[in-house]
């Protein structure tokens, strides 16, 4: 996921070889190119050629990832080194032990360093020939992806192109042109600082001088921006120089294999839309792919098979592929993940006819934009997608979420039948200002959908809006990031619309709106099969899969005809047994161990069906040995424990009901992470059709990566498999023991989303964890231990408590005190020096704001007060409590 986060070209490796041989390792060598065009002075490019088995071959030259190098590169290199490619990787101008100054693929610098690597493939006698010119594809992701198409729009002697996850126009990814519009009043533009700052940030050579990597004219453009300042017509040109847009529709016209992310706020589906389109005007044939990773995912993870076919049918085979379009739709809370394929390209209307969404109440609502435009709503951080309205909140378990005050929010009648939402999603509102005279108005807008009770925010990102609307309101229409999502019927759309965005520089002016909104208007894809989509195992693959399965078969087969006979005799038993109660219950449960330490005292506790429930204690709370016991691997010494009401105990049938991850996974690395979790079943006895794998993995959300081998995978990988092992089957209770241990925070974000994607299938989760910011974001309901007994349960704002109070810094603390007293609060008081303390009770904050602004009291900062922690720290007995 890292590797995400700065745009990654390269795909992991994890087919087997298609060829025997052993590879040959790889011939290092410097090759020298201008430094500017026309000009004398030379930099150098450091590359690595790899030859495949038998030579002459097809080339293909391999671009990396930002602020990667060749080394990033060896493993997808070599995997298509054995597939039978001369592959050449090599290190951009900038990066690795490649000299000169990063522009970015320019078309002044890096586009002709890359014709240069092609004279030097056209040379080499290991490269096929055809028609006296070198058989050669480019693939690249993000970075590399631009560049790939750069050049493949300005060098005829490329014969294919695979680019993933990149942009179309520069300008337009890192500072967009507004989403929304209102009629006569000019373009206006939104910078992404987020982004902008952590890909200059990975640029970065010298902690000293963030910009020593870059050209001079990109460090004083990005300068300028992050200081307030705005793109000239200078800027726009340099940028645009750097952006596939500008020879795309007059280019070459290469085959092109064009693999996008729906979790990317960076580079999302309108780039890859814009490129395509661009191409087709240059009569390229053209592929579009959708799938379910990008820079706030996986990046091109999982998309090894797309790119196989695309170079086999283009340069083995030398064939025209198929121009077909390959989706991924994600799983949602009624629904698994689900790869599909459609004969063309819809673009993002489409293609069907779009659905019309009238929102059910219309009335208007009030948002502050706060002073200085702090603190700001947390949508995304670059490389980490948010899939809750709540946001990202930083701290521990009593951090603010997303300020509600900011935000307006308009939801959708429910939907009578079921459709997928695939293409941009259009809307129209009205905004007037709170006070006189027209006001510069910066809005963030984004997509949840909504099944029953629970929300997900749709993939993609948000979409700035940036408008000038009159005294007396204007309206506004909008077009939002595209995105994928099947709405189930019944499902209804929302739509909130913030002031501010911690990923983009918005209004730092103190203001408030009134906004009312109309409707949505959604678009659809036409029919299509499912099946045969982005990602799917390749026929040589699936082959080698089979084979080596064949091989183990003989060694499984007596436990499989064994643990059947046992799974039979269970299932009688357990078909025997009540089913009714809830799905955990424990009562007066203590358990001493042979030391005499007393680990758990009188436990008792109830777990209903449905819920997530944390599971908190200091260390030696009794978490785990509670969590042990209720799996049967340790006896209590007292006391009753059930499951879904039956009694718990060593080899009870009602265990096949409970996944759990208590300890760290044993997995055979050598094998790829599917054939681990077959293996793993077939030891249960269980019939094959019983373990769900297909919908583990899709709620699991670990992508193509399960087909890779479980050696290569990262820690957060493994710790997903494990999640994934645990819920085979998928039981009706899942236990976590500390699922995060060791994790970094964007893979501790990806668990999350497991945990909840897997609760919205009704089923039920315990998880303990010490990470208490995590447990408040995922779970429902806390349970708090503190030296082997329960000091606390209930859901989690019972337990942890609810924002009571407000403390406001204003240049006025008498009229502002003034102007608050006719909202009817609970309470308002100067506290002091330039601080009011408000407990607003009923009132919302929004209206608390509005008051003030509308009195001319300017707000300097505005906290919410949560005394909650030291609440917390007093029920398990302070800061540093342990036994």
């Amino acid at each position: 996921m890292l590797a995400a986060l700065l745009g990654a070209a390269a795909v992991l490796a994890g087919a087997p070889p298609a060829i025997a041989a052993a590879p040959a390792d790889p011939t290092s060598r410097f090759v020298a190119v201008p430094e500017s065009p026309g000009g004398s002075a030379r930099i150098r490019i450091d590359t690595d050629l790899y030859l495949p088995a038998a030579v002459p071959a097809p080339a293909v030259l391999l671009a990396h990832g930002f602020g990667q190098d060749k080394a990033d590169l060896a493993p997808e290199a070599r995997r298509l080194q054995a597939l039978g490619y001369v592959v050449l990787a090599y290190s951009a101008r900038g990066f690795g032990a490649s000299t000169g100054r990063v522009g970015l693929d320019s078309l002044d610098g890096e586009v002709p360093d890359a014709r240069a690597l092609v004279d030097v493939l056209a040379e080499d006698p290991a490269v096929e020939q055809q028609d006296g010119d070198p058989v050669v594809g480019v693939v690249g992701a993000s970075y590399g992806g631009a560049l790939a198409l750069m050049l493949g729009a300005t060098d005829p002697r490329i014969d294919a192109v695979v680019a993933g996850i990149t942009w179309n126009d520069l300008p337009q990814a890192l500072d967009p042109v507004s989403a929304g519009w209102t009629r006569g009043t000019p373009e206006q533009r939104v910078f992404k600082s987020g982004w902008a700052s952590r890909l200059f940030g990975a640029g970065a050579a010298d902690d000293a001088d963030p910009c020593s990597r870059f050209t001079a004219r990109l460090c004083a453009l990005y300068q300028r921006l992050v200081t307030g300042g705005s793109l000239s017509d200078d800027d726009l040109a340099l940028l645009r120089r750097s952006s596939p847009s500008s020879v795309l529709a007059d280019g070459h016209g290469a085959p092109t294999l064009l693999l996008q992310g729906l979790q990317d706020s960076l580079f999302g589906l309108g780039q890859a839309d814009a490129n395509q389109r661009q191409l087709r005007r240059a009569g390229s044939t053209v592929r579009v792919a959708w799938f379910d990773g990008g820079h706030d995912g996986d990046g091109v993870a999982g998309t090894e098979s797309a790119t196989d076919d695309w170079l086999a049918t283009t340069l083995q085979q030398h064939h025209d592929p198929a121009r077909r379009f390959d989706y991924d739709v994600p799983a949602s809370a009624t629904s698994f993940a689900e790869h599909r394929t459609a004969s063309r390209y819809p673009g993002l209307d489409g293609g069907a006819r779009p659905l019309l969404l009238r929102f059910d109440d219309d009335a208007e609502q009030t948002v502050v934009n706060p002073p200085g435009g702090q603190p700001p709503s947390i949508t995304s951080l670059p490389g980490i997608a948010v899939d809750s309205e709540a946001g990202l909140a930083a701290g521990g378990l009593f951090a603010a979420r997303n300020p509600t005050e900011q935000a307006a929010r308009f939801v959708s009648p429910a939907l009578d039948s079921a459709t997928v939402l695939a293409g941009a999603v259009r809307t129209r509102f009205r905004v007037t200002p709170v006070g006189a005279g027209a006001q510069d108005v910066v809005l963030f807008a984004q997509l949840t959908a909504l099944t029953g009770s629970v929300s997900r925010v749709l993939p993609g990102g948000v979409a700035p809006i940036r408008v000038r609307v009159p005294a007396g309101g204007g309206t506004v229409y909008a077009t939002l990031r595209p995105t994928v999502w099947r709405l189930a019927a019944g499902d209804r759309l929302a739509l909130t619309l913030r002031t501010t965005d911690g990923g983009f520089v918005g209004s730092t002016t103190p203001a408030a709106f009134r906004i009312s909104a109309d409707g949505l208007l959604v678009p659809r894809l036409t029919a299509s099969a499912a099946g045969g989509a982005v990602g799917q195992p390749s026929r040589a693959v699936l082959q080698r899969i089979g084979v080596l399965l064949a091989l183990v078969l003989l060694l499984l087969l007596a436990a499989v005809v064994v643990g059947r006979l046992r799974a039979r005799r269970a299932g009688r038993a357990e078909a025997a047994a009540p089913v009714d109660g809830p799905a955990v219950r424990l009562q007066g449960v203590s358990k001493r161990f042979r030391s005499g330490f007393l680990a758990v005292d009188d436990v008792a506790f109830t777990v209903e069906r449905g819920q997530v429930v944390g599971l908190l204690g200091e260390n030696g709370a009794g978490k785990t040995t509670t969590m042990r016991m209720l799996l049967g691997l340790t006896r209590p010494d007292s006391g009753v424990i059930e499951a879904f009401g039956v009694r718990v105990a060593p080899g009870a049938p009602v265990l096949r009901r409970i996944g759990c991850f208590v300890e760290g996974p044993g997995f055979l690395p050598h094998l790829s992470g599917r054939r681990n979790l077959r293996l793993h079943w077939a030891a249960t006895g269980r019939p094959p059709g019983e373990a769900h794998l297909d919908e583990v993995l899709a709620v699991a959300d670990l992508g193509r990566a399960v087909d890779r081998r479980v050696g290569g995978y990262s820690q957060g990988m493994r710790q997903r498999l494990a999640i994934a092992q645990a819920m085979l089957g998928m039981p009706d209770l899942l236990v976590l023991d500390e699922p995060t241990n060791g994790l970094d925070p964007p893979q501790i974000v990806a668990l999350r989303g497991v945990l909840r994607r897997y609760a919205e299938g009704g089923r039920t989760v315990v998880v303990s964890s010490h990470l208490l910011g995590e447990v408040e974001r995922t779970c429902s309901h806390l349970l708090v231990m503190s030296h082997g007994r329960v000091v606390a349960a209930g859901p989690v704002d019972e337990v942890a408590g609810r924002v009571d109070e407000l403390l406001l810094q204003v240049d006025d603390p008498a009229a502002a005190v003034e102007a608050l007293r006719p909202l009817g609060l609970e309470a308002v008081e100067a506290t002091g020096g330039d601080a009011v303390r408000v407990r607003p009770g009923a009132v919302p904050t929004s209206t608390v704001l509005a008051a003030l602004v509308g009195a001319g009291v300017a707000v300097a900062d505005l906290r919410r007060e949560r005394r909650l922690e030291d609440a917390f720290l007093d029920l398990i007995g302070g800061p540093g409590a342990t036994r």
